[in-house]
């Protein structure tokens, strides 16, 4: 993780990291595995791949989401991903594997990493050079597991399992998907497979949401300065809204957005909505928009933009009364937890300050950094309860370094 943060490709927007991570708990849900340990993030990168790493991290490039015609597809995508952690293919692939094979998944996990595409392409190919061919078919026998259960999670959680063979079928075509495929072997037969197992699972009716058509609208806008043509017209409105809002025309992103939320008042519509609002000084109306997403549970980009809201209007009291609850039962991402952390430089109280930002940085794992934010936290807080709280913090955090250490 700390690899992952330090080439700054984590595409840090709450909503896409809040819905990716949503998405793919929703599939873990109905996994071999439900209570393993999963996150998913983005990263900014053009080529089409995602690799599920150690601890169930999963990560999905944005050109793997742009290049995807439904939510079916990335779903699929993610099933698959989770199914290679489930069924403890990276484990047991090192433990078949010689040290050469370690080399081998290292080469792949770096050269996903490598922002450069010829460098990238380089390091893969060197390292693949050295490989007996026995452990390249281990790999095909987990990239056919993972199609299987995966398929049969799509199928559970209401997705389309044509989305996996349709999006395999995509990769065999595309010029931008070398990585994915040398890393994720794939043959004619899985393609065939996969197409056949989808045809006997009954159709689903289950459509792409609003918030993934925005999501990937909004990541191709800020990829490219430029809006997507498209062809429903509450996309369009949501995308010249955001568009106005980018460029700090306030007064032209809210004429937008009232033509959208006559057609649409989801998720999506309701954040832009505020968070216009909120720049337009109407704090009131961006709260009323935000606590439209309440339903059963709190969604954390709409508590963000709650709390940013009152930040914008110098009112760092109220952000903090709707922050730290939320953060304090739930595991929040570290745009929140930095959020939080700036609300209380704001306000002056550089002890909480340092507190939230070592809880971001444990998100990165930045631990040696994190363990420096409690210490200077420590050395200026008078409760004694608070003191014990961040030397438990400190040593839990030391316990995990000396491991990895050992």
């Amino acid at each position: 993780m700390q690899l992952i943060w330090g080439g700054n490709s984590v595409v840090s927007d709450i909503e896409a990291a809040t819905y990716l991570k949503k998405l793919g708990h929703n599939l873990v849900i109905y996994s071999k595995n439900p209570r393993k340990h999963f996150d998913f993030f983005f990263l900014k990168d053009n080529s089409i791949n995602a690799f599920a790493g150690p601890y169930g991290y999963i990560g999905v490039h944005t050109g793997m989401l742009l290049s995807s015609d439904s939510e079916s597809e990335l779903a699929g995508v993610l099933s698959h991903e989770i199914s290679h952690v489930t069924q403890n293919h990276l484990v047991r692939f090192s433990e078949k594997a010689n040290k050469q094979n370690y080399l081998l998944l290292a080469g792949v996990v770096a050269a996903v990493l490598t922002k450069n595409g010829q460098a990238s392409e380089a390091i893969l190919t060197s390292t693949i050079a050295g490989t007996l061919q026995q452990n390249i078919n281990f790999t095909r026998e987990h990239e056919w597991e993972a199609d299987r259960i995966g398929s049969t999670m799509l199928q559970k959680s209401g997705f389309d399992p044509q989305g996996m063979a349709n999006f395999f079928k995509k990769l065999k075509d595309s010029g931008n998907a070398q990585e994915f495929l040398q890393s994720h072997p794939l043959s004619i037969n899985r393609i065939a497979d996969s197409l056949q197992r989808s045809a006997r699972a009954p159709k689903s009716k289950r459509k792409s949401s609003f918030e993934y058509a925005t999501i990937k609208a909004k990541l191709y806008y800020q990829e490219n300065q430029q809006i997507e043509l498209q062809k429903d017209k509450a996309i369009t409105y949501y995308m010249q809204a955001y568009q106005a809002f980018d460029k700090q025309n306030y007064q032209s992103a809210k004429r937008y957005i009232d033509k959208l939320l006559p057609l649409n008042s989801d998720k999506s519509s309701n954040i832009l909505a505020g968070r216009i609002a909120a720049k337009l000084g109407d704090v009131a109306l961006s709260q009323q928009y935000f606590n439209k997403n309440h339903g059963t549970e709190e969604d954390e980009a709409s508590v963000y933009y709650a709390a940013k809201a009152y930040l914008d209007n110098q009112q760092m009291r109220a952000g903090i009364a709707v922050l730290k609850p939320f953060l304090r039962t739930h595991q929040g991402n570290y745009e929140s937890y930095e959020l939080l952390a700036l609300l209380y430089l704001k306000q002056g109280n550089i002890g909480r300050s340092h507190i939230q930002s070592a809880k971001a940085l444990v998100t990165q794992g930045r631990l040696n950094k994190a363990i420096k934010h409690y210490q200077r936290a420590r050395a200026l807080t008078n409760s004694q309860d608070l003191y014990d709280i961040i030397n438990a913090n400190i040593s839990r955090l030391q316990q995990t370094l000396d491991l990895y250490e050992n």
